[in-house]
């Protein structure tokens, strides 16, 4: 009879442990569109992986990126969903309030979309109104099926945890990752900043690589230009010369 009872008792352990792997398992909607975007089904193994490709990264800043999502893993915990929730707030700022919700990212390297999201939210989270952050973390809130005070407590762990570990070098290469993400969407740094110098900057740079496509629209001869063997005729008017003074 003991051992009757000792071998259900371990099979409802084994059936409650199962149990419990499967609560682990069941992630968002928010969480599994952001292993999409990276081209993963398995969002459990997308999270390990990609933390661990961004920590063993020989860039000094990619490596810190992967610090800063396993810091957010290891602090929220619950199968390391929080750390896709830094991703899809990085890349709302990043294209203006466009949250995550399917398609597999055309970057070159991935690596780089999840260094501009953390970038974004560093050099953008505190550029944003309050009106613009409620509506920010309301639409991170409903993807992620979690309260908004869950996500505002990510932005700020993730603040924290980049002025912690990067360096001003680091800071500094993470201002360009941000700007290359911008870009993705069509977007520029100052767009996500809103510092007067960075859109000074945006609006410099954006006139100097329009003027060789200006130059190249120009025709060879202009109109008011007219070649030295051409006579001119009774109709058109010379140039007076002015007498020596």
């Amino acid at each position: 009879m003991q051992k009757m009872l000792a071998s259900a008792y371990s099979a409802l352990l084994r059936q409650r442990g199962k149990g419990s792997k499967k609560m682990i398992e069941r992630f968002s909607a928010g969480a599994t569109a952001v292993a999409k975007l990276y081209g993963h089904d398995n969002v459990g193994d997308f999270i390990v992986s990609h933390i661990a490709t961004l920590q063993g990264a020989d860039n000094a800043l990619v490596s810190r990126c992967g610090e800063v999502l396993a810091a957010v893993r290891e602090g929220f915990g619950v199968g390391g969903e929080h750390s896709l929730m830094v991703i899809a707030l990085g890349q709302t700022l990043l294209s203006g309030g466009v949250v995550p919700v399917g398609g597999v990212v055309s970057l070159s390297n991935p690596v780089t979309l999840t260094c501009a999201a953390i970038g974004a939210i560093h050099y953008g989270w505190n550029a944003l109104s309050e009106q613009e952050k409620a509506a920010i973390l309301a639409s991170v809130a409903t993807i992620f099926a979690t309260g908004v005070e869950s996500v505002r407590s990510v932005a700020g762990f993730v603040l924290k945890t980049i002025k912690a570990l990067l360096s001003r070098e680091n800071l500094a290469a993470l201002k360009k990752m941000a700007s290359d993400g911008a870009a993705y969407f069509d977007r520029c740094i100052g767009d996500i900043t809103r510092s007067i110098a960075d859109r000074s900057r945006d609006l410099y740079q954006a006139t100097w690589k329009r003027l060789p496509d200006v130059a190249s629209s120009l025709p060879v001869s202009l109109p008011f230009r007219r070649a030295a063997n051409v006579t001119p005729s009774d109709t058109e008017i010379t140039p007076a010369i002015l007498p020596p003074q």
